[in-house]
């Protein structure tokens, strides 16, 4: 894909992984309608593509508002005249034992981090399909690996997984690629457990690297299509 001039639409912009890959896709001239919750984040990063001479433009929004993901692609088709790449990022956790969790905070993680991306995909489809376009779906190693007391977490990833290998089948014939990233332990703090936070974050994967990988497969030759990549830390932490 050409990337000077392709419009993109990344959630969970404010921080980590989202805030890491607005600022690549902007620094290779792609403009960026970057969507959060947290406003002042979004300005920030909005900002420093604005200083960096990049286009991009905060569109605050809890994507598990149907009507909030909607407007955020008609936002992106708006202000720069379509929609190439989707970057489904916005995630959250509930830590805890399941018999201890709540319906609420069970029903939140999967609508956040499975029905926002249904929603948010199913409307830039249309736009994706006009010139071939690019979805990544943001997952985890966790999908595919159980952890104790982020049960919600897991199997809402492996939810994720299974959607995108699903819809890679049903678009690919329209030049829609639909890559699955799933990386281990990310050092932005999310999803860190008590054992090995005492560790600190330095044998972890950044937010960079995710955000590099995302590049990297949309220089990809436009008729090779990578649907799933792993991205673990080169050592473990320590046992």
């Amino acid at each position: 894909m050409r990337l000077e001039g392709a419009s993109a639409l990344v959630t969970g912009a404010g921080r980590g992984i989202g805030r890491a890959t607005a600022l690549a896709l902007a620094r290779h001239g792609v403009r960026v309608t970057a969507v959060a919750r947290n406003r002042g984040e979004l300005e920030a990063v909005v900002g420093e593509i604005a200083r960096a001479g990049g286009a991009a433009q905060a569109f605050p929004a809890d994507v598990r508002d149907r009507a909030a993901c909607d407007a955020a692609v008609g936002a992106a088709v708006g202000a720069y005249g379509g929609l190439q790449i989707l970057v489904n990022n916005a995630g959250i956790a509930r830590h805890g034992p399941l018999a201890q969790m709540s319906d609420d905070d069970f029903a939140a993680t999967f609508d956040t981090n499975v029905g926002a991306v249904f929603r948010l995909t199913r409307a830039a489809l249309p736009h994706l399909a006009r010139q071939g376009g690019h979805v990544f779906m943001i997952s985890s190693l966790a999908g595919q690996n159980p952890i104790a007391g982020l049960a919600a977490y897991c199997a809402s990833k492996a939810a994720l997984d299974q959607l995108s290998r699903c819809l890679m089948l049903e678009v690919r014939q329209q030049r829609i690629k639909i890559t699955t990233l799933a990386p281990g332990s990310v050092d932005t703090g999310f999803g860190t457990t008590a054992g090995l936070a005492a560790e600190g974050d330095a044998w972890k994967l950044s937010s960079e690297d995710v955000a590099g990988a995302i590049v990297d497969l949309l220089n990809t030759r436009d008729d090779a299509h990578l649907s799933r990549l792993e991205l673990r830390p080169l050592r473990p932490p320590k046992s």
